[in-house]
């Protein structure tokens, strides 16, 4: 292949490198394990791109970059680049970024995100700043996504040498386990003997599907279906004071694990205050 304004031929480029098991800090919602990276060149352009963490969890946000770089003259625009990704994993809102530079995506294809660029913003030289560029999305990891399988990612761009298109590059994921979920049980309070009262357990992440068994103590009080806000709620009458322990415990659903909490509640005794019947008046003199 020729740097020019001919079109690169797809699959002609060589994949130099492939490097895993990088440490990735550890930020709440974000993917914390081994990150992969592959490295191919095209002619006089190299290209590294690196997936966060290639064994995410269901529920976490993962990271992709590619860098784009020139190994040799002539300078090259990037004008436009596609990142295809599984269908299962949805792009960040506001996570697009090209050169540092914050971009808006175009997310209206299921399995792609593609961002478009003035034809003049993201040079890269071979000998002088700036040597690369890089375009960076990031993805939450959908509960749907097939587990213990690999999961390809690719990336296409088209600059002011041509375009490439490099569908067989990745890396690649794959989902290990199921997401986390967390089960609360909402604030309960001024519960008294022989009196109704309402408990509310909510699973994160909410929708519908599984059950919540609820326990006061020992005694089961019923299992509800979990609704698609993710809440659940059943009736409680305590028939004696004391303190109990109430327990949420979360069945779990296709893709999420389940979870379960505990809150101490204390029930009131009511007491009846006797009611005093006035004398009668015996006059006055």
């Amino acid at each position: 292949m020729m740097d020019s304004n001919m079109r690169r031929a797809a699959g002609s480029a060589a994949v130099l490198a492939v490097a895993a098991g990088l440490a990735v800090a550890a930020f709440p919602g974000t993917a914390s394990g081994a990150s992969g990276t592959v490295t191919w060149t095209d002619g006089n352009s190299k290209f590294t791109r690196t997936v966060s963490d290639t064994t995410p969890i269901a529920g976490e946000t993962i990271t992709v970059t590619t860098m784009f770089e020139r190994t040799g003259i002539p300078v090259e625009y990037i004008y436009s680049v596609k990142d295809a990704h599984p269908t299962c994993l949805t792009p960040v809102a506001g996570s697009g970024k090209m050169g540092g530079d914050q971009v808006s995506l175009d997310t209206s294809a299921p399995d792609s995100v593609s961002a478009s660029f003035s034809v003049v913003k993201y040079p890269v030289y071979p000998n002088i700043s700036p040597k690369s560029q890089t375009f960076e999305v990031q993805y939450t990891v959908g509960v749907n996504c097939a587990r213990d399988t690999p999961l390809s990612t690719s990336m296409s761009y088209n600059g002011s040498l041509g375009a490439g298109n490099y569908t067989d590059k990745g890396p690649s994921l794959t989902v290990s386990s199921d997401a986390n979920s967390t089960t609360t049980l909402a604030p309960v309070s001024g519960a008294k003997v022989n009196t109704p009262t309402t408990l509310t357990a909510t699973v994160s992440p909410a929708a519908a599907g599984g059950t919540i068994q609820f326990n006061a103590g020992d005694q089961v009080l019923g299992t509800i279906p979990v609704a698609a806000n993710g809440t659940a709620s059943i009736g409680w009458t305590p028939g004696a004071a004391g303190n109990y322990n109430i327990t949420a415990t979360f069945s779990g659903r296709t893709g999420v694990s389940g979870s379960t909490t505990t809150q101490a509640v204390t029930v009131a005794d009511v007491t009846t205050t006797p009611t005093t019947t006035p004398k009668p008046s015996t006059g006055s003199f």
